[in-house]
């Protein structure tokens, strides 16, 4: 039977950001102006389910009747609105309840093969299928490294992930067809069987044998957004047309929005671009675009317009520039190139994997560990100069996105003093500069004053997109920041005034870090965030 190709956004409601209701709509509204079709809405654990009341626990998860109007509010724009859950990893926020200690494998993952496991997806299934219209559900399976590693390891003994796995799908999708639903599963976890341990890039060794067990109702969806040229997406498609036709398959690109707080339009473009074009080569017709969150969701959904844009025009056959900038103002009454000026913070240097997050790096870069310090970008206090210049003129010429000019204007201001000053104070304490000192610590007061300005625009912008839950994270982050800012300007100062003999920290010499770090906690401090 034939049917019109998916073109779908992922939005991630679940890394502690969870989008209002409010700026669901409005972004559904955007979507079918564009001529997306399918929205997914990524719940682990922050969605409402019966009998569960620690599920999503004080995590800001829709309730029911917020879902049901969403569904109707979309349906009647043209879009689906399909249930995206985790029915395998992925689960961690459950995990902190002494409730569902019992099946838990270890780390984020449930424990196959318990009946209470079993009796929780059911309920998960019973309460989407209350809540959307779709029959379609995206039941995660992803990433799933730690399966069989734990509890199920004491209990049955060393298998291999696919002895594990493939019995507990079987059983998941039954489970979804009783309710009836036609699941869909992320493909990473059967690629990584399939070439017996090996992950993307590498061929499949021994495709059969995963393929054969595979369940006939479900949906393979091949993500990836880490390439940008098309032999890398190739060679992956290759491997997946080993479970289904080109045909079948879902495509998942993404629109970077989960390494700091400002977008990587530009990123996303050339990934998708090389993306798209090998899948028009190989017949895949479904396109999926994801808008993950991780750590925090402190990226604005709203930033990657462009990206999403693009996504579509390309999915359509339109590939020129020209012609995507010129229907971009037309449909959304924003200029192309205006708002690809949100990527500016992190425009700075060239690094791997869409891994450009130097303002997150230079944020919570601490001014006395100096863990980044090493991986700083040259020209950086420059860079943020001239970003916060631009950016703030864009915010002055207002619109509906002047929020995110002028909430990035103000972090790039912080950037623009604290970026490089650790360097530059750890030099003048080494080599005894008093007056390099005395500049330090005014820019130290510098950095704080504009700190708070930036954090009321950052929590004004939040107001607008996301529900109150998850901004405690960000409050205890920046406030963290403000404090320790206190705590340095104090020291250098009782230093400066002879109350303090040293500060050993700025005696340590900095090592070189790859780059790859995104998480707060790797950047800010070396010390044990989660004790056992």
């Amino acid at each position: 039977m034939s049917r019109t190709p998916m073109l779908g956004l992922m939005l991630d409601c679940s890394r502690n950001a969870v989008f209002s209701p409010a700026a669901v709509r409005r972004l559904i509204d955007l979507l079918a102006k564009i001529g997306y079709n399918t929205l997914q809405l990524y719940t682990e654990d922050t969605y409402e389910v019966e009998g569960e009341p620690f599920f999503g626990y004080l995590r800001g998860r829709y309730t029911k009747e917020e879902l049901r109007e969403l569904d109707a509010y979309a349906a009647a724009r043209g879009i689906e609105l399909q249930p995206c859950i985790q029915t395998l990893a992925h689960l961690n926020g459950i995990f902190r309840w002494e409730v569902y200690k019992p099946i838990n494998d270890s780390a984020d993952t449930l424990l196959v093969g318990e009946e209470r496991t079993y009796e929780l997806i059911e309920r998960m299934f019973a309460s989407c299928a209350e809540c959307f219209t779709s029959r379609r559900i995206h039941i995660g399976f992803d990433e799933a490294f730690a399966l069989g590693r734990g509890k199920y390891l004491d209990k049955h003994g060393k298998k291999t992930h696919a002895e594990i796995m493939m019995p507990h799908l079987t059983r998941v999708c039954a489970l979804a067809e009783k309710y009836g639903f036609r699941p869909m599963a992320w493909g990473d976890m059967f690629y990584r069987e399939a070439a017996n341990g090996g992950w993307y890039g590498t061929r499949l060794a021994s495709p059969e044998r995963i393929a054969a067990a595979i369940p006939e109702n479900l949906d393979i969806v091949y993500w990836d957004y880490y390439h940008e040229n098309e032999a890398a997406y190739r060679l992956m498609l290759d491997g997946f047309t080993k479970f289904r036709p080109a045909e079948e398959l879902i495509f998942a690109g993404g629109a970077w929005a989960w390494t700091s707080m400002v977008p990587h339009n530009d990123y996303s473009i050339s990934t998708t671009r090389a993306a798209l074009n090998a899948c028009a080569e190989y017949g895949v017709r479904d396109v999926l675009m994801t808008l993950w969150g991780n750590d925090g969701g402190e990226c604005s959904a709203f930033s990657l317009l462009p990206s999403l844009f693009y996504a579509a025009e390309h999915a359509r056959g339109n590939t020129d520039m020209a012609l995507i900038k010129q229907r971009f103002f037309e449909v959304i009454g924003e200029d192309f190139d205006k708002m690809m000026a949100l990527d500016l913070p992190d425009a700075i240097g060239k690094a791997p994997y869409g891994n450009r997050n130097a303002s997150k790096h230079g944020l919570y870069n601490d001014p006395f560990l100096g863990i980044m310090d090493a991986t700083l970008y040259e020209g950086g206090t420059a860079h943020f100069r001239r970003a916060a210049k631009k950016l703030r003129a864009l915010a002055r010429e207002g619109g509906e996105y002047a929020y995110l000019y002028d909430m990035e204007a103000k972090l790039s201001s912080v950037l623009e003093v604290k970026y490089e000053l650790g360097v530059r104070l750890r030099a003048a304490y080494k080599e005894g500069d008093r007056e390099g000192l005395l500049r330090a610590l005014a820019d130290l007061k510098r950095v704080r004053r504009r700190l708070t300005v930036f954090t009321a625009a950052y929590a004004a912008a939040w107001e607008r997109e996301k529900k109150p839950q998850g901004y405690e994270l960000q409050d205890t982050r920046l406030g963290g920041l403000a404090h320790r800012l206190d705590s340095c300007i104090k020291k250098l100062t009782e230093y400066l005034d002879g109350k303090r003999e040293a500060i050993p920290e700025l005696c340590e010499e900095i090592l070189r870090l790859p780059s790859i770090a995104r998480d707060w906690w790797q950047i800010n401090t070396p010390s044990i965030i989660y004790c056992y």
